[in-house]
């Protein structure tokens, strides 16, 4: 049986949904005293457990899936995101605009490595020993080699992007650029990786936010205008757009449906990806990251 983990960003848990029967069968605080703010934005699994970068409180939290344990450590300024690479955490500082290394073995932190302005995300292509960084205001893309030292390079793209991934061929990058408070709506940015060109953009909705890619179709959140467009990368357009109201943010897909986070409404879609159907539950606020287990 999967589960679907979701954190809360103002809520301060993480929500365990059961994927087979579609409920919230747990709710787990980060703060069980509730002596203070966490703020859960990231979401990241690693060896059974369950890590969170912590926005209010600039910290991790690694929670242990079988008995709920909870380790927490400070890391730096407003933890948007996390990926882990060779036991260790990555974790993005917005404020500091730095990604730190945290050795989740020994528990402490071993660098930082300096990304453009108000890091939002992170990605970690295992094929190529890459790091990606989306920084919203600087209008950039980070892309740092795994290697102790590697090379850093900073690749200009359009307004706010949110979310950068690289393709699981280990060719293109694809750029979520979310124009956010501007007139023009958003797109996804096509990019080669051999030479850093731009190969095209596909417009999508009002203020794109998140994106999953499955090798073949790419799954965006629009925000602004509660919809979710369905991308052909290799066809460069967008053959479908779903309404499902309020702020979409966090956004998976499994072999049947796609999950979708309402940050307004503090909902979980499941949505049929043939028939569109959906099927809809309560859960924390302000859903954010999510991730499968």
């Amino acid at each position: 049986m999967r589960n679907l983990y979701v954190c809360s960003t103002s809520s301060d848990c993480i929500s365990k949904v059961n994927l087979d029967l579609f409920i919230e069968e747990e709710k787990i605080y980060l703060d069980k005293q509730n002596l203070k703010r966490i703020g859960p934005h990231g979401i990241y699994v690693y060896e059974n457990k369950i890590l969170t970068a912590n926005s209010y409180d600039n910290s991790i939290s690694i929670v242990n899936t079988y008995n709920y344990e909870i380790e927490s450590y400070f890391i730096g300024m407003h933890c948007n995101d996390l990926s882990v690479y060779d036991n260790k955490a990555y974790v993005i500082c917005g404020d500091s605009d730095d990604i730190i290394v945290f050795d989740l073995e020994k528990k402490n932190i071993v660098e930082a490595i300096p990304c453009g302005n108000s890091p939002h995300s992170i990605y970690i292509c295992k094929k190529k020993d890459l790091i990606l960084v989306a920084n919203m205001n600087s209008d950039s893309i980070t892309l740092i080699e795994c290697a102790q030292n590697g090379n850093i390079k900073e690749i200009r793209v359009g307004a706010y992007p949110t979310k950068a991934v690289i393709t699981p061929d280990g060719n293109y990058i694809l750029v979520c650029e979310s124009n956010i408070g501007m007139d023009n709506k958003g797109c996804i940015n096509i990019i080669s990786l051999k030479n850093c060109n731009v190969l095209n953009k596909i417009p999508v909705g009002n203020s794109p936010v998140d994106m999953y890619f499955n090798g073949e179709f790419c799954y965006v959140s629009n925000f602004g205008d509660g919809t979710v467009s369905i991308l052909d990368i290799n066809k460069y357009k967008e053959i479908k757009r779903i309404e499902v109201g309020g702020m979409p943010r966090g956004i998976l897909e499994d072999e049947k449906y796609l999950y979708v986070g309402d940050n307004y409404n503090n909902l979980l879609f499941r949505i049929d990806k043939i028939t569109e159907n959906k099927k809809v539950i309560s859960i924390g606020t302000e859903p954010t990251g999510m991730t499968l287990l």
